[in-house]
Parts: C-alpha cells; sequence; structure tokens
C-alpha cells in the first residue's frame, strides 16, 4: 500500500466519522501497518510532508507519529517507537475533548499499543542497563484518557463517557503489569462518585473487562463473593472462541470457588487441558478428602500458582479437604455427636499426616470457627460435640 493510498483511506474514514475503520489503519500490530512499510519507502521528511498536505490537523501529526512508530517497531527499537506512539496520543488527547464521542475507537486503539509498547521499550531499556520507565508513563498517558472520559458533560448520545470502562480496562491491565493494584482503587471511587450510565448499558466486552478486574482486585483483598461473582459473569459472557481470556479469568475463578468446595468438572479440565495438571489432582483430592494428595498436588503446582497470585487462595481449600475427610469419621461412627479427638488424628495420618492431639484439637477449633463444622470442643474431655442439625453444612452454602 503507497502512503498516498493510504493517507487517502485514513482520510475517507475520518471525514465520515468511521471510527471502526480509522483505528484500523492507526493500529501499529496490523496488516494494514506491515503492508505500508513493506511498500512505502518514503524518508522521514517525505512523510511528514505527505502526511500534511493530505491530512487536516491534528490527524497529520497523529498519522505521521502513528508511522514513526511503526517504522520504529520494524526497527526493533521500542524505545523509540513508544516515543512516537505517545506523542501521537498525546496530540489526539490534547483534541479530543473538542470532538463528539464517534472517535473513541481510535482512542482504545492508540493507548492499547501505547501499553504493549510500554513493555516492549522497557526489556529493551532494561537490556542495555536502564531504568525501565516507559510502562509508567504510559499508565500516566492513559489515566489522562480516563479523566476525558469520565469528566465529560457533553449529552449522553455523544458523550464521552461511553469509553470510560474501556479505557479502565487499558489502564487496570497497565497497572497490574505494574504490580500497582492499589492505584485501581482511586480510579473505582471515582467511577463510584462519577455520573455514569449503569454499566448494563455498555457493550458486553466493556461489561466483561471491567467484572474481570473487578473479579481479580476482590480476589486480591479476600472477597472471595464478590470475586466469584465477578469473575463467574466475565467467564459466563466470554465468547469460547476467546480461549485465552476464558483461561485468564479461571485461574482466578477455580481456586475462589474451590474455597467452598465446588469442584471444576472433567469437561471444563479438558477444554483447559493446561489447568488440568494443576488442578485435577487438587479435585480429587478435596473430593476425596485426601489430605495427603492435595499436599503433594500443591507442592507440585507450586511455583505456577505463586507466579499466578493464587497459592495462598488454593492452600485454604485444603480446609474443605480435611472437611470431607473428618465427614467420614462422623459418618464411620454411625454419627455419632460425640466424637474422640484421637479419632481424627487416625484418620489425618491414614491420609498420611502425622500430627499431635493438639494440632488436631487445633485444626478442629478453627473449621468450627470457619464454618465447616458445627459443634464445640470439650478439652478436658478431649471430645468434639457435635450439633444435633446439620453438624456439616453443605460446601456450597460455605463462603
Amino acid at each position: 500500500m503507497i502512503l498516498p493510498m493510504y493517507l487517502g483511506q485514513v482520510n475517507q474514514g475520518i471525514n465520515h466519522e468511521h471510527a471502526q475503520k480509522v483505528a484500523a489503519f492507526l493500529q501499529v500490530f496490523s496488516k494494514h501497518s506491515e503492508k505500508l512499510l513493506m511498500e512505502s519507502k518514503e524518508s522521514v521528511r517525505e512523510i511528514e510532508e505527505t502526511c500534511r498536505a493530505r491530512l487536516q490537523s491534528p490527524w497529520n501529526d497523529i498519522v505521521f507519529h502513528h508511522i514513526m512508530a511503526c517504522k520504529g517497531v520494524e526497527a526493533v527499537d521500542f524505545v523509540s517507537a513508544y516515543g512516537d506512539q505517545l506523542m501521537a496520543v498525546t496530540i489526539f488527547l490534547r483534541e479530543f475533548p473538542s470532538m463528539t464521542n464517534w472517535p473513541l475507537e481510535i482512542l482504545y486503539i492508540l493507548n492499547a499499543d501505547l501499553g504493549r509498547l510500554a513493555v516492549q521499550a522497557d526489556k529493551q531499556l532494561e537490556r542495555r542497563g536502564e531504568k525501565p520507565s516507559k510502562l509508567e508513563d504510559c499508565a500516566r498517558a492513559i489515566n489522562k484518557a480516563f479523566s476525558i472520559c469520565i469528566t465529560d458533560r457533553s449529552p449522553l448520545n455523544i458523550s464521552r463517557k461511553w469509553g470510560t470502562y474501556n479505557i479502565i480496562g487499558i489502564l487496570f491491565r497497565t497497572y497490574f503489569k505494574l504490580k500497582s493494584h492499589n492505584l485501581c482503587k482511586n480510579i473505582l471511587r471515582a467511577v463510584k462518585a462519577a455520573d455514569l450510565p449503569e454499566l448494563e448499558q455498555f457493550p458486553m466486552a466493556h461489561q466483561v473487562t471491567i467484572r474481570y478486574y473487578t473479579g481479580v482486585l476482590s480476589f486480591f483483598n479476600d472477597d472471595f463473593k464478590k470475586a466469584e461473582s465477578d469473575l463467574q459473569f466475565a467467564f459466563d459472557h466470554i465468547p469460547p472462541k476467546f480461549h485465552h481470556n476464558r483461561r485468564l479469568v479461571l485461574h482466578y475463578l477455580i481456586p475462589t470457588r474451590l474455597l467452598h468446595g465446588s469442584l471444576p468438572s472433567s469437561r471444563l479440565l479438558e477444554e483447559f487441558s493446561e489447568l488440568s495438571i494443576l488442578y485435577r489432582p487438587l479435585a480429587l483430592a478435596i473430593k476425596t478428602g485426601n489430605v495427603q494428595l492435595f499436599d503433594e498436588a500443591l507442592s507440585m503446582g507450586g511455583s505456577r500458582l505463586i507466579g499466578l497470585g493464587t497459592y495462598l487462595t488454593v492452600e485454604r481449600s485444603r480446609g474443605v479437604a480435611v472437611r470431607v475427610l473428618f465427614k467420614k469419621v462422623f459418618l464411620l461412627s454411625d454419627k455419632s455427636n460425640k466424637l474422640n479427638i484421637e479419632q481424627f488424628q487416625r484418620a489425618l495420618a491414614f491420609a498420611g499426616v502425622h500430627i499431635d492431639e493438639e494440632e488436631v484439637e487445633c485444626m478442629l477449633a478453627n473449621m468450627i470457627y470457619k464454618g465447616y463444622i458445627r459443634g464445640y470442643l470439650s478439652h478436658e474431655k478431649k471430645v468434639l460435640v457435635l450439633s444435633q442439625k446439620d453438624p456439616f453444612p453443605g460446601l456450597e452454602s460455605l463462603q
């Protein structure tokens, strides 16, 4: 695609306010960019002059810096590419408040590409022995885009507020890569205080993105009830063809559901074979009350779970496996409501866990506190006295 033809297509899209078309031409990692670089051999000066001749301001500068960013990627100079992409974003954001909401798709792609280039630029800076600072810089730029969207006072039909949640998704992705989850709280507070349309009125893709991130944040804050609700919504509304995105949700949804004994189905693990290695033995251990198998499976998958930030949550579900084992003790004792602590100690030893009576008593007390068991302990008599009514409440009721 020669340069004048490319610019003609972009100009046509701008004149007809065809945001998706313009966004496609302004995507750094795209077939349009590859074709342009392959077929156009103009110098930097010629590109700039042609852009100025064929496009009105500010699009001439935006497109010029986009092309320069593409050239930077082609030359494997991601630091330079990031600099030009940042210029394109900066110029766009300077003019965006004076526009209606028609270029929202362009806003999304410019900022999303800025984030991708920032990651690559920081890797390049690290290899050079320099401080990686582009991702932090990128977050500030995307934050400006968020502010422009959320504070827009235009009538709702042309409001930039409709871009708020999509930009939040791009911003949160950046914060997560920076491991700055705490910064997300400020954004969510701003959303809560803003006069935004109900989330349900936004496109489903935007709803899924924000529910995924709020679910993960709730997961990290140990609010597992909200985490499960948000993550389940996201998983249920991601089309099956987006396998990678569905797997990202499951990395947090499965551990959340394990906490109350809800195990991943065989069908689900077959669909996501990469998760099967992690969770099939853990699910079997919980289902059967095999505490030793649980510990072995946790040890085998430990490094992967630590990398995902889910290890501690999965470790908590060990209590569910222990609870299943203890219920078996209850059933084998003809459902007696008075059981010696020694009986639980023997059951644990049979399952490969050798601990003294004091530790078993502490374990039982913890399970009573969590609601896994209803009853009380008699320390003097070394007996667990179970409730006459539903001493082992259904796992689905546990949170």
